[in-house]
């Protein structure tokens, strides 16, 4: 059922409706930025449209993988606070891992034809002229867009998943006129506690990266203090991400953020 239904979402148009409307969010957002840029405001909130534009520093650090690896693994906390890469694991481990590893469902996707992503591509050039609207009507019109896009999205998304459901393990491949519907699989995980199970420590070191929600955690724990990991990191970059979301979804980041920290805290209070 759900793969006729994503097939007729791509024949009646609506996926290449979802498409086009996320190029012209994009070219909308872009106009918002130059807009706020000019007028040099670090935060703008529309608030009748519930909308906020604001530009968010994103920091890049310079790991001292070595050492800070070396810190953890001393402490006994290093199979806890990493995760593993399937990827960076040799054939030979991947096959010793494989029974124990945890699959993962992966996704479906739809590979349109090249002619249909020119047809995109000349949609988004159409839109590089500059609009004659003032700000509010700007904002107005990529909340009204967003919202039509997030309806398309949500479908789509459901379709897919409940496809992915009635594709199972076969493996399969739908041609369609305009392109073709395939699964993706996506590559097992493993924990680095199971991994060392199986496999020494360099394997680990050389296949994980650290999580660093993780390293929070300990550290509210009391295992060490956040500046003791910080002295293994240093800003390499810092990089201007201009954000442009709706109020309410804000919000709600907000919300899911205060709720981690309140996690740590009480961590730190019980102890």
């Amino acid at each position: 059922m759900y793969v006729e239904r994503l097939q007729l979402f791509i024949k009646n148009q609506q996926y290449f409706e979802m498409k086009q409307l996320e190029n012209e969010l994009s070219h909308l957002r872009n106009k918002i930025m130059e807009y706020q840029e000019t007028v040099g405001l670090e935060r703008i909130v529309w608030r009748k449209q519930g909308v906020v534009g604001y530009f968010s520093r994103v920091h890049f650090y310079e790991e001292d993988r070595v050492a800070l690896f070396d810190f953890l693994y001393c402490l006994g906390l290093l199979p806890y606070v990493v995760n593993i890469s399937w990827a960076k694991l040799s054939t030979e481990e991947q096959q010793k891992l494989e029974v124990v590893a945890t699959k993962r469902e992966g996704y479906v996707r739809y590979w349109p034809k090249k002619t249909q992503s020119l047809i995109l591509k000349e949609l988004n050039n159409d839109m590089a002229i500059p609009l004659e609207e003032g700000i509010v009507d700007l904002v107005s019109r990529w909340r009204a867009l967003k919202r039509k896009y997030d309806q398309l999205e949500k479908q789509w998304a459901l379709l897919r998943g409940g496809a992915l459901k009635e594709w199972g393990e076969r493996e399969r491949k739908i041609q369609l006129p305009s392109g073709s519907l395939s699964v993706v699989r996506l590559q097992p995980q493993i924990h680095a506690v199971t991994l060392l199970k199986h496999l020494d420590i360099s394997t680990l070191i050389r296949s994980g990266t650290i999580n660093y929600d993780r390293i929070l955690e300990f550290a509210a724990k009391g295992y060490f203090n956040k500046t003791d990991i910080d002295k293994f990191r240093k800003i390499k970059e810092i990089s201007i991400r201009y954000i442009l979301i709706e109020i309410q979804n804000e919000d709600k980041k907000h919300e899911y953020n205060k709720r981690k920290m309140d996690y740590f805290s009480r961590i730190s209070r019980h102890l």
